[in-house]
């Protein structure tokens, strides 16, 4: 692929994703596609765990049957940029330390991705994480490029779990109650997790971290008193649903997962009464959010 071709995928990755221009430029696969959505059998599957880990905060509701009670719920509240590359999914942030803990098991089991655990540490801003079970690779950097090259650092935490230590009786139980998940329906949940800063850069829709509406649109603050953070991601095979009581608009997040150039290829959305479906192949993945208050037509008298 000519480098100028790149160097206009990576820009375009830059302006959706708020990617770094470094991060976007290793991203960038040789196929002529931005490579969002474009990862290994492994990445898949470990993306779609991570969305399940993302989107339940239970609260209110009841969980669902897939459990997923994982503790990753608060990482939705951080500003990270992720970096979707085939191989790995990197994680940019400021506060790499605040978050490797959300995300990295330690013994007492309190919180993470139920298989995760630590490679090695980079510098003093990167860890390097891999996946047991699927055998994908996670990324977290406080390095503003989203790329690292500092030798291997003994890590801050000594309590961690290391690639040298086998999944726990408690992480197996975990992962056995999580549903299986169509491949088209692995690819829409990993399509949430790879667009969580995205949004249009000609001011459309914003997913603003699902915490902050960075197009400072009305309406969604107020919610009647429910709690905002408050989401359920729940089904199983093809159909899934996930329900939320604050930012982001629904309409938001299905544009960030169909429209282009940053949709996910060949999904589409459907309007189905205060719902919104997102449709790949026989996946449909239901969003159950506030719809985003609609602008006046240009010229419309106010």
């Amino acid at each position: 692929m000519p480098r100028s071709t790149d160097k206009a995928l990576a820009h375009t990755r830059m302006h959706f994703l708020s990617e770094p221009k470094q991060a976007a430029l290793a991203a960038v696969p040789r196929d002529g596609t931005l490579g969002i959505d474009t990862c290994s059998r492994e990445q898949l599957r470990l993306r779609s765990l991570l969305a399940l880990g993302l989107f339940n905060r239970a609260g209110n509701w009841q969980p669902h049957r897939g459990g997923a009670a994982w503790g990753l719920h608060t990482l939705v509240a951080y500003d990270i940029v992720v970096s979707a590359q085939f191989d790995q999914l990197v994680l940019i942030t400021d506060v790499p330390h605040n978050v490797a803990p959300y995300l990295l098991p330690r013994p007492d089991g309190v919180t993470g991705l139920p298989g995760l655990r630590l490679d090695e540490v980079r510098g003093s801003r990167t860890y390097l994480a891999r996946h047991q079970p699927t055998g994908g690779r996670i990324v977290i950097t406080g390095n503003r490029s989203g790329t690292w090259s500092a030798p291997p650092c003994p890590s801050p935490r000594w309590d961690f779990l290391t690639a040298d230590i086998p999944l726990a009786g408690t992480e197996r139980s975990q992962l056995a109650r999580v549903p299986e998940i169509g491949e088209e329906a692995a690819q829409l949940l990993a399509g949430l997790v790879c667009r969580l800063a995205a949004r249009d850069p000609q001011g459309g829709w914003a997913i603003g971290n699902w915490f902050s509406d960075p197009l400072a649109r009305p309406g969604w603050t107020d919610n009647g008193g429910v709690d905002r953070y408050e989401k359920q991601l729940g089904g199983s095979g093809h159909r899934w649903t996930l329900r939320w009581s604050g930012f982001p608009f629904s309409d938001d997040v299905a544009d960030s997962l169909t429209s282009a150039p940053i949709g996910i290829p060949g999904a589409v959305k459907q309007i189905v009464g205060d719902h919104i479906d997102v449709r790949l192949g026989p996946a449909v993945l239901r969003l159950s959010g506030r719809r985003a208050p609609v602008r006046p037509a240009p010229g419309a008298a106010l």
